[in-house]
C-alpha cells in the first residue's frame, strides 16, 4: 500500500463543538454592596443621562483586589472623570454594542451574515458555568461582558485622599474607623447614545399623536439592565438600591412649551439659557399641546418605595423624585416609567373597612397608574387585585415589600413585566365595564404579575435548571387565587384543559430543569414553561395531598414565604429545586426520585391504553394498562408553521431534546360504579415493568344482579314526573334529563339507545369506570369500554373533569362509530341543560356539528343546534333573535359558541347548507343591543366571522364528490340537460359582504373597543380570498399600514396580506421588512417579524401547493389520463417529505428563496436599521443564516490615499494667493514584492508507508505543469488531479490558454529561465525547486500545501516521493501563448494537450502480503545529517509512493539548506540511467529531466518525478513490463522485479560515501540492464538557526 497519512485518535475527552460558545471567564471576587443612580430624562431629544455609585467590596478570601469589572451597553463614559473613592483611577470602556454597526470598509451583504454573526460574538448567548445565587451574595459575581474595567486605587492612597473627610462621609466611602478600608465607591457617569434597548419613548415624535412617557424595557436573559445604567448585569448579583429621577414638572417643560398666559419675561421657567460654547442647538420640538396638557404633572412610578420629591436646584422646569429598595435585589428588577400618569388609589376602593382591620398591619396599600383618561378602565380591570393580595397574606404569607404598584403604558412586548413592588403592564389589558370577554384572562395575568412579587423578585432561583420551580409556585398561587374567585369547576376545568394540550405538544422537547438554559430563544419556550411547570406541582400537590396528615405542597409554600419574610438571611430567599424537593418528601413522607426524573428531569408524558375485562368466575375486574408513549417519540413529528420558527432555533442552537420516559410510574386511582350505583375506589400503583404494561385483578363488591333497564325506565319517568318529590331519583339522573317526554322527544326528534344495545347495557356487571379519578396524572388515557358507558359519565358523574373525559371520548371515537343520533341526543341534552358546567356545555356544540349529515342522520347535528339556539334566544318558532340580555355570563359564552358550531356544518358535497347560513346572516342583521348592559361588540365579531368561515368549502368533501361523479360522451348532447345554476349562493355572498362592509365602516366613525370590528371584517376577508371564494384584493388590508393606524389593525392587515402569500412579491416584501426595521412600536415589530416566520413556514412546508397541480397530466393516445403515475407519486412523496421532516423543509425553503435577492437585500438593510433593538438584531441575522447559504469571504474598500499640492497664485499688495488641490493617489510611489501568508501550524500525523507495493510498468507518465500563483480555495472543495497548482513565486501576468493544458510562466525577475536539461550548474538549486513544485502538480493537496508556504523556514519535515516508474510516451509541456516550445531539432513543436492522470491505486496488486512500516525519523543523527549539508553534491534519492503532500513543508529557493540524505539502493549505480525509466530531454524548452553524472551530481526533473507519482495501477506480468520498455526513448528492457523480502533493514544512521560502490551482480552496461524498481526516500530538515553548524 503506498503511503498513507493516519490522523491522531481522538481523545476520550474531546467532545464535538457546541453549537454555542462558551464563555469561560472565571467569576470576579467581589460583590456589590449597595447602588446609587441618578438619571435625568429629556423628553424633547430623547436623551438619557446621569451617573452611578456602586460600592464594591471584596470577598473575604481574597481581599486585594487591583481591577473590578462593570457592565455597560450603548454609553458614552468619560473614562477621566471616573473615580474610586474620590481617587482618580486608570479606567477603559469598549461599547460591546460597537461591533453591530457596519465598519465603513466593510462591503457586505446576506450571504456574509457567518462574518457579521462572528463579529457580534460578544453580544450572543454564551454558555458560561453557572455560580449558585448563595455565593452571588457572599463570595463572587459574574458580570455580563465586564466591558468598563476600573483600576482600583491602593489603600493608602484612599485613606491619603480621605484624611480630611468628615466622619459621616466616612460609611459612605467605606472607611472604618480604624483606618482600613472596607471596600470602594466607584463613580461613573454615563450617557446614553442609543436609548432603544434599554429604554422606550412613546409619544415624543411629531406624528405620534398619544400622551408621551417613557419606561424601562426588561428582558429574562442579562443585557438589558445594562443598557439602561452601568451596573453588574447578574440576575443572581443582588444588592440595596438608590434611584433619583431627575424630569420635567410638567408636560409643557418637557417640549419647551410655556403656557399663554404664562409671562414672556419668565424664561427660567421654561429652562430657557444661553448656550455654552460647543454645545448643540436644541432641535425645535413640533408636539403640539393642548392648555391642558401643557399643565399636567410627570410622575415617576419606580421600582421601591418613595422617598422624597424636590424641585431641580438649577433648572426649576425640573424635579427630583428618589426612591429606595432596601432588600437586595438584581439589577433586571430595577425599573420605571415617566409620565402624566393618573394615580388611581385601588386599596382604599376596593378594601372594606372590615378586611383592613382584618389585616391590619398586614394590609398592603395598591396604587394604579395610568395615561390620562383611563382611569375608570384601571379600576374596572384592577378591580380584584386587593382580594388578590389579600388571598395571598391571609393564606402563604405576608407581603415582602411595604406597596405595590402597577402601571399601564403602550407599546409593551409582554403584557405584564414584573419588578421590585411594581409592574409594567400592558395597555391592551385595560377594558370598560361592559366589556365581560376578557375579563378571566385579563385577571389571571395580572393575578400572576402580582404573585411574582413573592416568587420571582423576592425569591429568586438558585440557577437556571430552577427558574420552572419559582414559574411554577407563582402560576401555582394565581390558579388557587382564581378557584376561590371562579369556582371549583373553572379550576378543575382549565387544569383538565391544560393537561391535554401538553400532552399534545410536549413532544421532543426540552425537560423543566434544561428548559432555563433555553428561554432566551423566543416566547414560545416561556409559554411552554408556563403551561408546564404550574402542572407538574399541581399533580405533584395531588399526590401529596393523598399522604397522611399532608395538606400538599401549599404549607410548604406558606413556610418558605414566612422564613423569607423573617429570618433575614439570603439564604432564604434563594430557590432550589433539591431543598424543595426534600421540603417535599418530608412533608408527604414519601420519596419522590422516580416522580422528579420522570416529570422534571425527563420529557414528554405517559399515554394509556387500558383494556378491562370482567371475569364472572372470580368476580373481579381484569385490567391491563399499557404506555405507549415511546413509540410516538419515534414517528417524526408533523409540522406546523406557527412552530416553523421555534424548530428553527432549538435546531441552530442546539436545544437538547431530552428522552421520553419509557415508563412513568406512580398511584392511580381507579373508581368503578357498579351495579347498584355505589362508587367502589381502588389504588393501583403503575410499576416499570419491561413489556411497559401493567396488569391488575381489582376485587368486584356488589353480590346481586344488575337493576333491568326497563325498571330504569320507569325510574327515570318517575324522576321526571313532577308528583315526584323525592330526590332519591334525581341523585342517579342528575344531568342531562331534560326533554324526557315523548312529545318533547319527537319535538326535539330525540331518540334512545336501540333494543340491542340496551341488551347489552343490562349483561354490564358495572356502570362504567373512570381511571385516574383524583386527577393525579397528566396523561391520554384510551381504554376500550363501550360508548354508552361514557354516556353514564357524563350524565351521572358530578365531576367535571370526569365529563371532559367523556366528551374526548365522544370526540375520538368518531372516526370509528360515525355519525350517529342517539350521540347528537346525548349532545343536544347536554347543551340544554344550564346544570352543566358552560365548558361542557362548549364542548358539546362544538361537537354536534359532526353529526349534521344528510345521508345517514339527516341532519340531525344541525336541527339540534338551530332548535337550542331558537329555545333560548330567539323569538318562539322563529329565528329572529330577542334581545341581547347578557347578564347571565355563563349563558352568553353558549350563546357565542353555537353560532360558530353552525358555521362549520359541511354537507357531502362541502358547501355548508343553506339554512345553516341564512342563520348565520339573520342574527347578524337582527342583532339588537339596546337593553343590554354589556357590550355586545364580541359577539358581533363572532358572528362576522361564523359568516366568512360558513362559505368556505370542505375541499377534501368536495374532492370525494368529484371523485364519484361519471360522465359519458356517448350519449348525445341534447339527451344531456345541464343542470340549473342555483343563484342563491351567489345571492348569499353579496348579502354576507354588504353585512362586513357595515361593520367595517361601521367603526371608522364610531369605533369599536381596540377596533375589532375592523380586525374581524379583515380576518373574514382574508379567509374568503384564500379559499377563493371572492377574488383577491391586496389593497383592501394595504390602506390599513397607515403609521396612525392602531396597532392591532396594522397587525391584522399584515398578518392577512402573508396569509395570502403576498411574500412572493419583491415589492410587498421589501416594504414589509422595511416595517419590522423601521416601525416605532416594539410590539408591532415583534407581532410582525412572527407572522414573517409563519409566512416563511407555510412555504417551507408547502402549504399553498398541492402535488396533483405539480405535474401536468398529458392526454395519452387513447384518451386517457393516468393520474397516479411516477411523477405525481413522486411529488406526493416530496409534499409529505416536507410537512414531516424538517431538513427537507427547510431545504425546500432555501431552494425557493435561493433565487430572491430582493428578499436578502431587504433583510441585510433591515438589520442595519437604527431603530430595532440588539436582541431584533440577532433575530434577523438568524433569519438570514436560515435563508441563505454563507460565504465566507468578504470584500474590503478602502479609500485612495490623499495628498495635497499648492498653488501661488496672483500676488498683490500685501497679499499674495495660494490654491490647495486635494489629490488622490492611485499608483504606489516604489514597487513592493508581494509575500506569502505566514504557515499555519500542522496537526500531528502518523506516516504509515507499505515497502511491499509492487511496481507498475503499464501505466503513462504526465509531464506536470507548472501553475499560476496561488488562489484563494474554499475550504471544503478540493482541486482535482488535473487543476491548476499554484506556483511558489510570482509569474508573468500573459495569458495562457484555457483547458487542461500545461503551462509554462515567465521567469520571474532575478531568476534564469530553464531552456535545457544540459544547463550551467549555477542554476541547479533552481531546477531542484521546479522538480519539487511539479513532483506534487498532480496530487489533490498540493494546492492547499502551496498556500501554506511561508517566507520562513519550518521545522523539520518528512518528504516521500512516489517511486519513478517507467514512463510509455514522453509528454512535451505545452508553451505559454507568445512563448512557443522547441522540439530536439530547435524547430517549433506543435503544442499536445496532457492526459489527465490516473488515480493512483491504494490496494496492491501482488499476491504478496502488504507489510506497513513506521517511519521513525528521531533514530536518524541530527548532526550527521547536518553535515552533509554542506555537501549537496553527492546525494542519493529514495522515492516512495505518498500523496499526503499537505503535511509536507518547503522553503524557499533563496533559503540556504541544512543539509538532506538520498539513498539509492546497492544494486544500483549512480549512473546508471536506465534504471530513472525516463526519456532524455529534448534540446528545446523541455522540462528537464534527472541527469546522473559521473561524479554523482543529479538532476532534477519534473518529468520523472510526476509520471512515477502517477503511477496507480501496478501489474504483476512480467511480460507487460519487457514490452513496454522498447517504446521509451533512452530505456532499457530488463527481467521483472524480484520480490521484497519479509524484513527491511532499517534507514542509515549516517550518510553514505559520496561514490558508492555498485554491487557486483550488477551489470556495467546500464541501457541492456533490467535494474529492480528502485525504493526511495527523501528527507528534508530544517536550515540550522543561528550559532550552529551549517
Amino acid at each position: 500500500m503506498p503511503g498513507i497519512v493516519e490522523q491522531e485518535p481522538t481523545a476520550a475527552g474531546d467532545t464535538p463543538p457546541a453549537e454555542l460558545p462558551f464563555d469561560d471567564t472565571p467569576p470576579r471576587p467581589y460583590v456589590v454592596f449597595s447602588q446609587n443612580v441618578y438619571i435625568e430624562i429629556d423628553f424633547a431629544e430623547k436623551r438619557v443621562h446621569g451617573r452611578c455609585d456602586i460600592i464594591i467590596v471584596p470577598t473575604a478570601e481574597i481581599t486585594d483586589v487591583r481591577e473590578v469589572f462593570i457592565d455597560a451597553r450603548h454609553c458614552e463614559i468619560d473614562v477621566g472623570r471616573i473615580t474610586a473613592s474620590n481617587c482618580e483611577v486608570e479606567a477603559s470602556f469598549q461599547d460591546p454594542c460597537e461591533r453591530v454597526e457596519t465598519p465603513k470598509q466593510y462591503r457586505w451583504s446576506a450571504p456574509q451574515w457567518g462574518i457579521r454573526k462572528h463579529r457580534m460574538e460578544p453580544l450572543l448567548h454564551h454558555r458560561r458555568k453557572e455560580v449558585s445565587a448563595l455565593n452571588h451574595d457572599f463570595k463572587c459575581c459574574t458580570p455580563l461582558n465586564g466591558s468598563l474595567k476600573v483600576k482600583l486605587p491602593s489603600v493608602d492612597e484612599v485613606l491619603r485622599k480621605n484624611q480630611n473627610s468628615q466622619r459621616s462621609d466616612l460609611p459612605d466611602i467605606l472607611l472604618n474607623g480604624d483606618g482600613t478600608v472596607g471596600g470602594f465607591r466607584i463613580n461613573i457617569p454615563f450617557k446614553l447614545k442609543n436609548v432603544c434597548d434599554g429604554f422606550h419613548f412613546v409619544g415624543c415624535d411629531e406624528a405620534d399623536t398619544r400622551y408621551p412617557h417613557v419606561y424601562t424595557r426588561h428582558s429574562i436573559e442579562p443585557g438589558t439592565a445594562s443598557a439602561i445604567f452601568p451596573c453588574i448585569d447578574d440576575p443572581s448579583s443582588r444588592n440595596s438600591w438608590t434611584i433619583s429621577v431627575t424630569c420635567p414638572r410638567t408636560l409643557g417643560d418637557a417640549f419647551h412649551q410655556p403656557l399663554t398666559s404664562q409671562p414672556k419675561g419668565a424664561d427660567s421657567l421654561n429652562g430657557s439659557r444661553k448656550r455654552k460654547r460647543g454645545e448643540e442647538e436644541p432641535q425645535k420640538s413640533e408636539i403640539i399641546l393642548t392648555e391642558e396638557d401643557k399643565m399636567l404633572d410627570m410622575t415617576v412610578v419606580c421600582s421601591g418605595y418613595l422617598t422624597g420629591e424636590v424641585i431641580h436646584k438649577d433648572d426649576d422646569t425640573k424635579k427630583t423624585m428618589t426612591f429606595e429598595v432596601d432588600r437586595n435585589k438584581a439589577a433586571k428588577h430595577i425599573g420605571f416609567a415617566v409620565g402624566p400618569f393618573e394615580h388611581v388609589d385601588l386599596w382604599s376602593e376596593f378594601r372594606s373597612e372590615e378586611d383592613d382591620n382584618k389585616l391590619g398591619v398586614n394590609a398592603v396599600k395598591v396604587h394604579g397608574y395610568c395615561l390620562p383618561g383611563r382611569a375608570e378602565e384601571v379600576r374596572n380591570t384592577c378591580s380584584t387585585l386587593v382580594t388578590a393580595v389579600d388571598y395571598f397574606v391571609l393564606t402563604f404569607g405576608r407581603y415582602p415589600f411595604e406597596s405595590y404598584k402597577v402601571c399601564f403604558v403602550d407599546d409593551m412586548i409582554d403584557e405584564t413585566v414584573s419588578l421590585c413592588a411594581f409592574s409594567l403592564c400592558s395597555t391592551r389589558l385595560l377594558y370598560p365595564s361592559d366589556i365581560i370577554d376578557t375579563e378571566v384572562e385579563t385577571t389571571r395575568k395580572l393575578v400572576y404579575s402580582l404573585a411574582s412579587q413573592w416568587f420571582g423578585v423576592n425569591i429568586v432561583p438558585d440557577t437556571k435548571a430552577d427558574i420552572w420551580l419559582v414559574v411554577g409556585i407563582a402560576w401555582f398561587l394565581t390558579d388557587h387565587f382564581m378557584k376561590m374567585l371562579c369556582g371549583n369547576n373553572e379550576f378543575r376545568f382549565r387544569m383538565k384543559s391544560m393537561a391535554d394540550k401538553l400532552v399534545e405538544i410536549d413532544i421532543k422537547r426540552p425537560n423543566l430543569q434544561d428548559l432555563g438554559e433555553y428561554l432566551y430563544l423566543g416566547s414560545f419556550e416561556v409559554d411552554f414553561m408556563n403551561l408546564k411547570a404550574p402542572l407538574v406541582l399541581f399533580i405533584l400537590d395531588r399526590r401529596l395531598s393523598k399522604s397522611s396528615s399532608s395538606t400538599g405542597i401549599s404549607k410548604i409554600i406558606s413556610r418558605m414565604v414566612s422564613k423569607a419574610n423573617t429570618s433575614g438571611q439570603a439564604s432564604d430567599e434563594v430557590l432550589g429545586s433539591d431543598p424543595f424537593r426534600r421540603a417535599c418528601e418530608k412533608a408527604g413522607n414519601t420519596r419522590l426520585d422516580h416522580f422528579w426524573n420522570q416529570w422534571i428531569l425527563s420529557s414528554g408524558c405517559p399515554r394509556f391504553d387500558v383494556f378491562q375485562r370482567f371475569n364472572k368466575k372470580r368476580l373481579c375486574v381484569e385490567m391491563t394498562i399499557r404506555q405507549t408513549q415511546e413509540g410516538l417519540f419515534l414517528k417524526p413529528r408533523p409540522l406546523n408553521k406557527d412552530n416553523f420558527w421555534r424548530d428553527v432555533m432549538e435546531k441552530s442552537h442546539g436545544a437538547r431534546v431530552s428522552e421520553v420516559q419509557p415508563s412513568f410510574t406512580g398511584p392511580m386511582t381507579i373508581r368503578i360504579h357498579e351495579a347498584d350505583g355505589t362508587p367502589y375506589e381502588h389504588i393501583v400503583e403503575i410499576r416499570e415493568e419491561p413489556s411497559k404494561s401493567v396488569k391488575f385483578e381489582i376485587p368486584y363488591n356488589t353480590k346481586y344482579k344488575r337493576l333491568k333497564r326497563n325498571r330504569r325506565q320507569r325510574e327515570r319517568a318517575l324522576a321526571s314526573s313532577s308528583k315526584g318529590n323525592d330526590d332519591g331519583y334525581r341523585d342517579l339522573y342528575y344531568l342531562g334529563d331534560v326533554m324526557q317526554h315523548p312529545d318533547e322527544m319527537e319535538e326535539w326528534d330525540f331518540c334512545d339507545w336501540d333494543e340491542s344495545i340496551e341488551n347489552r347495557m343490562d349483561q354490564e356487571s358495572y356502570e362504567w369506570i373512570r381511571m385516574d379519578a383524583d386527577f393525579e396524572w397528566i396523561c391520554e388515557m384510551k381504554t376500550n369500554l363501550p360508548p354508552y358507558m361514557y354516556a353514564s359519565q357524563l350524565q351521572q358523574d358530578r365531576d367535571v373533569v370526569a365529563q371532559q373525559d367523556s366528551m374526548l371520548f365522544l370526540h375520538r371515537s368518531f372516526s370509528s362509530t360515525g355519525p350517529h343520533s342517539v350521540v347528537s341526543t346525548i349532545l343536544a341534552r347536554t347543551l340544554l341543560d344550564p346544570r352543566y358546567y358552560y365548558g361542557i356545555r362548549i364542548m358539546a356544540a362544538q361537537e354536534l356539528p359532526r353529526h349534521a349529515v344528510e345521508n345517514s342522520v339527516k341532519w340531525i347535528g344541525l336541527r339540534h343546534l338551530l332548535k337550542i339556539f331558537q329555545h333560548f334566544f330567539c323569538h318562539p318558532g322563529t329565528y329572529i333573535p330577542l334581545p341581547n340580555d347578557f347578564s347571565n355570563k355563563r349563558q352568553y359564552l353558549v350563546q357565542r359558541a353555537i353560532p360558530e358550531a353552525v358555521a362549520n356544518v359541511r354537507g357531502e358535497d362541502g358547501q355548508c347548507p343553506k339554512d345553516a347560513r341564512r342563520f348565520i346572516l339573520t342574527q347578524l342583521q337582527n342583532n339588537n343591543n339596546a337593553d343590554n348592559i354589556y357590550s355586545d361588540q364580541f359577539y358581533i365579531c363572532v358572528l362576522i366571522k361564523a359568516l366568512a368561515r360558513c362559505q368556505i368549502p370542505d375541499e377534501k368533501k368536495g374532492k370525494q364528490q368529484k371523485s364519484m361523479s361519471f360522465s359519458f360522451e356517448d350519449a348525445d348532447e341534447d339527451e344531456v340537460m345541464a343542470e340549473p345554476v342555483d343563484p342563491e349562493p351567489e345571492e348569499f355572498r353579496r348579502l354576507a359582504l354588504e353585512e362586513i362592509e357595515r361593520y367595517r365602516r361601521r367603526d371608522e366613525y364610531s369605533p369599536s373597543y381596540q377596533n375589532c370590528f375592523t380586525i374581524a371584517a379583515l380576518e373574514a376577508l382574508c379567509l374568503l380570498m384564500k379559499a377563493n371564494v371572492i377574488p383577491t384584493n391586496p389593497i383592501t388590508f394595504v390602506q390599513y399600514l397607515q403609521d396612525r393606524t392602531y396597532d392591532l389593525v396594522r397587525i391584522a392587515a399584515c398578518e392577512s396580506l402573508v396569509e395570502l402569500g403576498m411574500l412572493n412579491n419583491p415589492t410587498f416584501l421589501r416594504f414589509f421588512l422595511t416595517l419590522i426595521s423601521t416601525d416605532p412600536s416594539p410590539f408591532v415589530r415583534d407581532k410582525l417579524f412572527k407572522a414573517l416566520c409563519q409566512g416563511l413556514g407555510s412555504i417551507a412546508i408547502g402549504e399553498s401547493e398541492e402535488p396533483e397541480k405539480l405535474v401536468p397530466n398529458e392526454p395519452a393516445e387513447d384518451d386517457l389520463i393516468v393520474e397516479q403515475d411516477d411523477s405525481t407519486i413522486k411529488a406526493k412523496k416530496k409534499s409529505i417529505a416536507r410537512k414531516t421532516d424538517f431538513s427537507v423543509a427547510l431545504a425546500a425553503l432555501k431552494a425557493e428563496t435561493a433565487q430572491k435577492e430582493d428578499l436578502q437585500d431587504a433583510i441585510w438593510k433591515a438589520i442595519d436599521s437604527p431603530i430595532i433593538t440588539l436582541s431584533e438584531r440577532i433575530k434577523l441575522l438568524d433569519l438570514c443564516s436560515v435563508l441563505v447559504e454563507e460565504e465566507p469571504s468578504l470584500l474590503l474598500n478602502f479609500e485612495y490615499p490623499s495628498y495635497w499640492t499648492v498653488e501661488r497664485g496672483e500676488k498683490g499688495r500685501n497679499k499674495c494667493l495660494v490654491t490647495f488641490k486635494r489629490h488622490f493617489r492611485t499608483r504606489p510611489r516604489k514597487s513592493y514584492t508581494r509575500q506569502s501568508l505566514p504557515a499555519r501550524p500542522e496537526p500531528k500525523r502518523t506516516i504509515t508507508l507499505n515497502l511491499n507495493r509492487s511496481m507498475s510498468t503499464s501505466v503513462k507518465a504526465t509531464t506536470p505543469s507548472i501553475a499560476q500563483p496561488p488562489q484563494p480555495l474554499s475550504a471544503t472543495s478540493a482541486p482535482k488531479p488535473s487543476d491548476t497548482i499554484p506556483a511558489p513565486k510570482p509569474v508573468s501576468s500573459s495569458k495562457t490558454d484555457s483547458g487542461p493544458k500545461e503551462k509554462i510562466p515567465a521567469a520571474p525577475a532575478k531568476q534564469p529561465t530553464v531552456q535545457e536539461s544540459k544547463e550551467k550548474t549555477s542554476i541547479k538549486q533552481e531546477k531542484k525547486s521546479v522538480v519539487n513544485s511539479a513532483s506534487r502538480a498532480d496530487t489533490p493537496s498540493s494546492t492547499q500545501e502551496k498556500q501554506k508556504i511561508g517566507g520562513e523556514s519550518h521545522k523539520d519535515s518528512i518528504s516521500v516521493q512516489a517511486p519513478v516508474r517507467p514512463t510509455i510516451e514522453p509528454q512535451q509541456p505545452e508553451p505559454k501563448a507568445g512563448i512557443p516550445k522547441a522540439n530536439g531539432n530547435t524547430n517549433l513543436a506543435p503544442t499536445k494537450p496532457s492526459k489527465p492522470p490516473k488515480r493512483a491505486s491504494t490496494e496492491s496488486d501482488g499476491p504478496r502480503p502488504t507489510k506497513l512500516v513506521k517511519l521513525d525519523v528521531s533514530k536518524i543523527p541530527r548532526k550527521e545529517l547536518e553535515r552533509l549539508g554542506k555537501r549537496p553534491k553527492f546525494r542519493k534519492l529514495v522515492t516512495l509512493k505518498f500523496k499526503a503532500w499537505n503535511k509536507l513543508r518547503r522553503r524557499k529557493d533563496n533559503t540556504p539548506q541544512a543539509g538532506s540524505i538520498r539513498a539509492t539502493p546497492k544494486h544500483r549505480r549512480p549512473d546508471d540511467k536506465s534504471g530513472i525509466r525516463s526519456p532524455r530531454p529534448s534540446n528545446g524548452l523541455a522540462s528537464p529531466a534527472i541527469k546522473i553524472s559521473d561524479s554523482g551530481a543529479i538532476t532534477s526533473s519534473p518529468t520523472v518525478t510526476s509520471s512515477s507519482q502517477n503511477q496507480a495501477i501496478t501489474t504483476n506480468n512480467p511480460s507487460q513490463h519487457a514490452s513496454s520498455q522498447p517504446s521509451q526513448p533512452g530505456g532499457s528492457s530488463g527481467k521483472p522485479r524480484k520480490p521484497l523480502p519479509e524484513m527491511r533493514k532499517p534507514l542509515p544512521s549516517a550518510a553514505p560515501s559520496s561514490n558508492p560502490t555498485p554491487s557486483k551482480s550488477q551489470t556495467q552496461s546500464a541501457p541492456a540492464s533490467a535494474p529492480k524498481g528502485p525504493t526511495k526516500l527523501k528527507i528534508k530538515l530544517k536550515p540550522p538557526t543561528s550559532g550552529s553548524s551549517g
